[in-house]
């Protein structure tokens, strides 16, 4: 699709690579400026003069979305580069334990699930608030996994924080409203073109590689791509979406059918 995104601002968290990197250039195809978010510098640098190339403008903001203090800094740096922020895109991030039987599952890597899971996003939609209060508009738009809509084996923890991330957005749009924020979240199932995707199938004998093998084969449209989800952001963060908020929507492929 085409939507006309000119003289908007977009910050996209961990758009260096995979489904972030996809979004951040699919909204500079449309018309925005882009401030391009990762912790490694080159890929990120890359993706800035990609999109110079499509004369737009676009800079670098590293940060750990982890951190808050970090992610704060960053949303600052981004307002007194481009003046505004009209549309976070809160994605990346990913770290903790990967998916595993609970019982596997070492407890004290619990908060490190929370943490790249649930307050990634978090702390996000909290750094960009105040400023799209003060200017009464704002587009947000959650990156997660459809774990948290369709129970899945081996991503308790993963799904758990996905599912606080579903509920959040919906309360979240509600109180914000009344500010004309819109927050709506995209739950995903496995995709190709990624570095998670790439990490699962890195080794054949592990359980990982097992589980999204036994997805793929089970998936009638196919893996998706990182194009396909970026499309969907690319409407969310539109006007043609301006009277939706609080929706989750799932790009599955056809694997899960959440209620």
């Amino acid at each position: 699709m085409q939507a006309d995104l000119s003289d908007k601002v977009a910050l996209v968290t961990g758009s260096s690579k995979g489904i972030g990197r996809a979004i951040a250039l699919k909204f500079a195809r449309n018309g925005a400026d882009i401030v391009v978010n990762a912790r490694n510098q080159d890929p990120a640098l890359q993706v800035v003069k990609e999109i110079n190339s499509l004369s737009r403008r676009a800079s670098f903001e590293r940060a750990d979305i982890w951190n808050y203090q970090e992610v704060k800094q960053m949303v600052d740096n981004a307002i007194g580069e481009f003046g505004k922020v009209d549309i976070l895109v809160a994605s990346g991030g990913g770290g903790g334990a990967p998916p595993a039987l609970f019982q596997t599952i070492d407890p004290e890597s619990y908060g490190d699930v929370m943490r790249s899971h649930l307050f990634s996003r978090l702390y996000c939609v909290r750094a960009v608030l105040d400023h799209m209060v003060e200017r009464q508009s704002g587009k947000i738009i959650i990156i997660t996994t459809d774990a948290g809509r369709t129970p899945t084996r081996g991503e308790s923890l993963i799904g758990g924080a996905a599912a606080a991330n579903v509920l959040m957005t919906k309360v979240l749009a509600q109180e914000f409203a009344r500010s004309q924020i819109r927050i709506n979240t995209i739950c995903l199932t496995i995709t190709k073109d990624t570095p998670g995707y790439d990490y699962a199938m890195a080794d054949p004998t592990s359980h990982i590689y097992r589980i999204f093998k036994k997805a793929e084969e089970r998936m009638p449209f196919g893996m998706n791509r990182p194009n396909d989800i970026a499309e969907l952001a690319l409407f969310l963060a539109s006007e043609d979406s301006n009277q939706i908020t609080g929706q989750i929507f799932s790009v599955s492929g056809g694997l899960s059918f959440p209620g």
